[in-house]
C-alpha cells in the first residue's frame, strides 16, 4: 500500500538525515522558520532534504534533492539571535513528488518509501561483515566514541543497521545522499562496506605516517639533547 503525506519542508545545508537518526541543528532562514512553525502547530512532522549546493540561500525546488527523510521534531528552542535549535528524529525515507508554495515556505507531497524486508544467510553474513568493518573504522577514527558506536550497531534489522552506520560515516554529502537513495538494505550495506574498506585503508595509512613522523621527531629531539649535552661537557672540560 502506497503512503503519501503533505508536509512542510526544511532544506538542509551539508547534512543528510537518515531514518533512526537523532540530529540537532540550527535553522534561521525565514522560510525554514515558517515551515517549522507550521509543523509545530500540527503533528510536529516535517520533511528534511539536502540542498545540491549549500551556498544557495533561498533554495527553490530544483535546488533540493527529492529524496529526503520524514522526521519528528523532538525539541525546539528559540535562541537569543532569533535562530531556532532543533532536535529531530528521522522516521522514513520519502521522495518529494509535488511542491506547493504556502505563506513564505513550501509544503511538499511526499511518497513514503516502504521498507523492504531482506533476511536469510546472505543478509546475516553481510551485516556481520559491515559491523566488523565499522568496528575497525571507529577504532581508527578520532571523531567517534567507540563504546557508543558499537552499542548503536548491535541490531538485527539490516535497514536500521545500514542507516545507523551511514549516519555516522565521515564522508561528503553526495556520498551520504547516494546511500539515502538506495532502497534495498543489503545493497546499501554492500555500498557501506566498500566505503568502510576505503576509509579503513586511508586511516591505517594516516596512522602509519603519524607513527613514522613521531619516531623521527623523537629521534631528532634525542639527537638534539645529546648534542647539547656534549657541548655542555666540552665547555666544562
Amino acid at each position: 500500500m502506497e503512503l503519501y503525506e503533505t508536509l512542510p519542508i526544511v532544506p538542509l545545508r551539508d547534512v543528510v538525515v537518515f531514518p533512526h537518526m537523532m540530529l540537532p541543528f540550527v535553522i534561521g532562514r525565514p522560510s525554514s522558520v515558517r515551515a517549522l512553525e507550521h509543523a509545530l502547530l500540527k503533528d510536529k512532522r516535517i520533511f528534511l532534504a539536502a540542498q545540491h549546493d549549500a551556498q544557495v540561500d533561498d533554495p527553490q525546488p530544483s535546488d533540493i534533492f527529492t529524496m529526503g527523510c520524514v522526521a519528528n521534531v523532538v525539541q525546539s528552542l528559540k535562541l537569543p539571535d532569533g535562530n531556532i535549535k532543533l532536535l529531530v528524529e528521522g522516521i522514513d525515507r520519502a521522495r518529494a513528488i509535488e511542491w506547493k508554495e504556502d505563506k513564505g515556505f513550501y509544503r511538499v507531497v511526499v511518497k513514503v518509501v516502504s521498507k523492504p524486508r531482506e533476511a536469510g544467510s546472505d543478509a546475516e553474513s553481510t551485516m556481520t561483515r559491515v559491523v566488523s568493518l565499522f568496528e575497525q573504522y571507529v577504532k581508527l577514527s578520532n571523531n567517534l566514541q567507540y563504546d557508543a558506536m558499537i552499542a548503536a550497531v548491535r541490531v538485527d534489522d539490516p535497514n536500521k543497521l545500514a542507516d545507523t552506520i551511514a549516519a555516522h560515516l565521515v564522508v561528503g554529502v553526495d556520498e551520504k545522499q547516494n546511500l539515502l537513495e538506495i532502497i534495498s538494505p543489503i545493497e546499501r550495506l554492500n555500498r557501506i562496506a566498500g566505503i568502510l574498506e576505503a576509509e579503513v585503508d586511508k586511516l591505517q595509512v594516516d596512522r602509519r605516517i603519524q607513527s613514522r613522523v613521531k619516531k623521527q621527531m623523537e629521534k631528532a629531539q634525542k639527537e638534539y639533547y645529546l648534542n647539547e649535552k656534549m657541548k655542555a661537557i666540552q665547555k666544562e672540560l
